[in-house]
């Protein structure tokens, strides 16, 4: 069979369906819940397709065939089915709209399409192929009532008649109860009925009677056992029941035209709904595909149309289902290059036909879409059609069959129907006949479908067939593995397998005299032969072993970095947390040390006596040793400490007293050395200042003292390079340019110059630059709007080293609103120390400069 552009297309589109459900199924995909936001928040997952129910009419349209209507029942069953496949529909149009969304870290993002990209496109075009006839389906959802019958409102006739049974039957129950009541009636009534007013005998309601008064009642309809009870239509309700029983018959009647009616419609609309049914099916079929790929760990195979099958690690579908234990699985190729034949080789029962049963397994799973169980890694099954086999034996008595006349009339079946994209499979071709003239038929055989465009994959014990992979570049071989006498079940690639018969047989339990005989009467070439086979196959099993112990402890190494690699992640993940944490302790320590100092300066503004700045600068002081104790005590500054301790002891350790050096170096004034006496000044830089015998004097931090040479030693050389580059940094510090530089001297210095009261008007000598972030905008505000503005500003920047601020106020049309600012700044003592116009540089007399008392501090 020729492979065509269509039937290709078909496995691609089985394969892609099967793909998006598996997405849906593992919860990868959503749907939008509005088409103007793609926000996941906004999502919801897209559930299953909804095929809860039986989808099966086709016993309906046999009783239609038949000449049957509908009825009840059958109708509702189909109004469901319809509801069914609109569900469906709906369901497959909604999938236009999926988005799938990559997860970081997901172990199976190639499964995942990008954030915002459509994510299906086979499963919505099953809704090309569904229509649900909207009249039909309205028809059948107003037939029937809630109580499952004949709508009397959608069909009139049935309605009509249902009221007129419903009034007839409520006179005859009426006229009866006034019979029942009536002395002429009462007194008849039989005991015996153990007080049964009435009953119904033959569609007709009648009452119990004494049989003596039988007659003088009405019509008798029945007589109970006893013959003492008779049962009486009384005779004025004769006439009103057989105007209801006619109704009853028209009902009826009307009931079966609507029947009718409607059994047609539903079969006008036959195709669409068959159609339909079968796209149900169709994803059915795909689910069901799904399931049975995860049940045998199936993966999608690339499918080409070059008769190729490469598949790693492949296993029997059947084993797998049957859940044997430890599957072996097996390397196939076929059909790649020049490669149209496999020759599998080895011994009996070592699973030759299992691999010949599976290469036909697979190729027809490609062929309907199921997931092959192999590993995902290069998993290639093309397109095969025909699938020919040859497996088994189907010799007959009757039809005067051996085996080998038997397997013959299969191969001539085989190379009538085999050619391109044909897989064909034969166990033990050419057996059953004599050996020499069996060969040369399989070989002829062999040639004859290779020249057709065939695969084939035979099984054989031929020598001669075994060696084709040697002679015939078309053909590859491979071995069954045997290892210590019993058979591993793997396929070996490439090597030619021994039939190991005696072996075997030794397994079997034949008797070992006869095994022992067998052996006896082997030829030389024989043994050798076999001998040679069986210690290449132990070389390789060998080789393999080792080869698989590299492999399990390369993939070890590689699971100990990336354990090492998740640790050290998780260490820096817990510093960082630990840091974090510290930081926040500390950060809310401050906060508390924060109020404290708000609370000393509301005291302060509340009270501004000397008596009360002189407790307050007590708390302060405590406050300020308080946070530096607790700054010195966060876990990473101890741990800083520490490893400046351990580098101090390092150096310490470096360091020889002069006295005890070989050669004594020059020293001369000026020179630098450290301090190597143990105690406070330990490790301590020491400048010479001039040197007399075994002493030397020396200046430590400003304090000139006399020390032994075997009290100091020359700077270590970790020291030196400190030392130089603490130079080279605080030398890197000093290279601001000059206007810098002049601007914060500025900031650091004291007014020189200005007064109280009278320097109203006069510039200060003292210059700090004014920013935007010292400076009080008080434009378009009133004098008591600018006094609050000022006041909040003086409270923050109190705790500044030389605290200026600069009130902006202008000049106005009368000046009013800065002459009440500095009449107030005259008044005000407890935060103005001084203050006066800007410098011309700053604004002028449209600011005024005011410098706040210093901080507590």
């Amino acid at each position: 069979m020729q492979l065509t552009a269509g039937t290709r297309q078909e496995i691609h589109e089985r394969y892609a369906a099967v793909k998006e459900m598996s997405l849906i199924l593992k919860g990868d995909a959503e749907i939008p819940k509005s088409s103007s936001s793609s926000s996941r928040s906004r999502a919801t997952k897209v559930m299953p397709p909804p095929m809860q129910g039986r989808f099966d009419l086709s016993p309906m349209w046999e009783t239609v065939d038949g000449g049957g209507v509908l009825d009840g029942p059958d109708i509702l069953e189909v109004e469901t089915i319809l509801k069914g496949c609109l569900k469906v529909y709906e369901w497959c149009k909604s999938l236009e709209l999926a988005e799938l969304w990559v997860v970081p870290g997901y172990e199976d993002e190639h499964t995942i399409a990008d954030e915002g990209k459509p994510a299906f496109v086979q499963l919505p075009k099953y809704a090309n192929s569904i229509y649900v006839d909207e009249d039909l389906l309205d028809l059948l959802e107003t037939a029937f009532d809630d109580e499952g019958r004949l709508s009397g409102s959608t069909f009139q006739g049935v309605g009509r008649l249902r009221n007129k049974i419903r009034v007839l039957k409520t006179d005859i129950l009426s006229t009866l109860d006034t019979l029942m009541t009536s002395p002429s009636v009462k007194s008849k009534i039989s005991m015996e009925s153990g007080g049964a007013l009435y009953s119904e005998v033959n569609g007709r309601i009648v009452i119990p009677i004494a049989e003596k008064y039988a007659n003088s009642v009405g019509i008798v309809h029945d007589v109970s056992r006893s013959g003492k009870t008779a049962y009486i239509e009384p005779s004025e309700i004769v006439r009103p029941t057989n105007e209801m029983n006619q109704a009853i018959m028209e009902l009826q009647q009307e009931e079966g035209k609507v029947w009718r009616m409607l059994t047609t419609q539903i079969m006008e609309n036959q195709d669409d709904i068959d159609e339909a049914i079968a796209v149900v099916a169709q994803l059915d079929l795909v689910l069901a595909r799904i399931r049975l790929g995860d049940r045998i760990a199936g993966v999608i195979p690339e499918v080409g149309d070059e008769g190729v099958i490469s598949l790693k690690d492949a296993k029997h579908p059947v084993l797998l289902l049957r859940e044997l234990k430890e599957v072996v699985g097996s390397d196939i190729d076929l059909g790649a290059g020049d490669n149209q034949g496999l020759v599998l080789t080895g011994p009996n029962s070592g699973g030759k036909t299992v691999i010949l049963k599976l290469l036909g397994l697979c190729a027809l799973m490609a062929r309907d879409g199921i997931p092959i169980p192999a590993q995902p890694d290069g998993a290639r099954v093309d397109f095969f059609g025909p699938v020919l086999a040859d497996i088994g034996d189907i010799q007959s008595v009757d039809d005067d069959l051996s085996t080998f006349s038997g397997h013959m009339l299969v191969c001539r079946e085989v190379l009538a129907n085999s050619g391109k994209n044909a897989l064909v499979l034969m166990d033990e071709l050419g057996s059953g006949t004599d050996p020499n003239q069996g060969v040369a038929i399989a070989q002829s055989i062999l040639e004859a479908l290779l020249a057709t465009g065939s695969r084939v994959a035979i099984t054989t014990h031929y020598l001669q067939l075994k060696q084709l992979a040697a002679s015939d570049d078309r053909f590859a071989v491979g071995a069954m593995q045997f290892v210590n006498g019993k058979p591993s079940y793997k396929l070996l690639p490439g090597v030619v397998g021994e039939s190991f018969a005696l072996s075997v047989a030794e397994r079997l339990k034949l008797p070992q005299y006869v095994i022992d005989r067998a052996s006896e009467l082997m030829d030389s070439d024989t043994k050798q032969m076999g001998d040679l086979i069986r210690n290449m196959e132990d070389q390789k099993a060998l080789i393999d072993e080792q080869a698989m112990a590299l492999e399990n402890k390369k993939r070890e190494l590689e699971q100990l970095e990336q354990d090492m690699k998740k640790q050290q992640q998780k260490l820096e993940r817990e510093q960082l947390n630990a840091r974090r944490d510290e930081a926040a302790k500390f950060a809310k320590k401050l906060e508390e040390k924060e109020r404290v100092l708000e609370e000393v300066l509301q005291k302060l503004k509340a009270d501004p006596s000397k008596k009360m700045i002189a407790r307050s600068w007590d708390e302060i002081k405590f406050v300020r040793r308080d946070a530096l104790m607790e700054a010195e005590n966060v876990p990473s500054v101890l741990r800083k400490k520490k490893l400046a301790a351990a580098e101090a002891a390092e150096q310490f350790a470096e360091m020889v007293p002069i006295s005890e050096m070989r050669e004594k170096p020059d020293l001369n004034a000026g020179d630098t050395l450290v301090i190597c006496k143990k105690g406070a000044m330990s490790g301590k830089e020491a400048t010479i200042i001039n040197t007399s015998g075994k002493k030397v004097t020396v200046s430590v931090q400003g304090m000139q003292m006399s020390m032994k040479l075997a009290e100091v030693a020359l700077p270590p050389r970790s020291f030196v390079v400190k030392k130089a580059t603490e130079k080279r940094e605080i030398e890197g510090k000093n290279t601001m340019s000059k206007m810098a530089r002049k601007a914060l001297d500025s900031e650091q210095r004291d007014f020189t110059a200005g007064a109280g009261s009278d320097t109203v008007g006069k510039k200060s000598s003292g210059s700090v630059m004014r920013l935007s972030s010292n400076t009080i905008d008080c434009l378009g505000c009133n004098f008591e709007e600018a006094r609050r503005k000022c006041e909040d500003k003086f409270s923050k920047v109190m705790m500044n080293k030389n605290p200026v601020v600069y009130i902006l106020h202008g000049h106005g049309a009368t000046g009013i609103l800065k002459q009440k600012i500095r009449d107030w700044l005259k008044r005000e003592k407890q935060f103005v120390k001084k203050f006066g116009a800007a410098d011309a540089a700053d604004g002028g007399d449209a600011f005024t400069k005011v410098e706040l008392k210093t901080s507590l501090l």
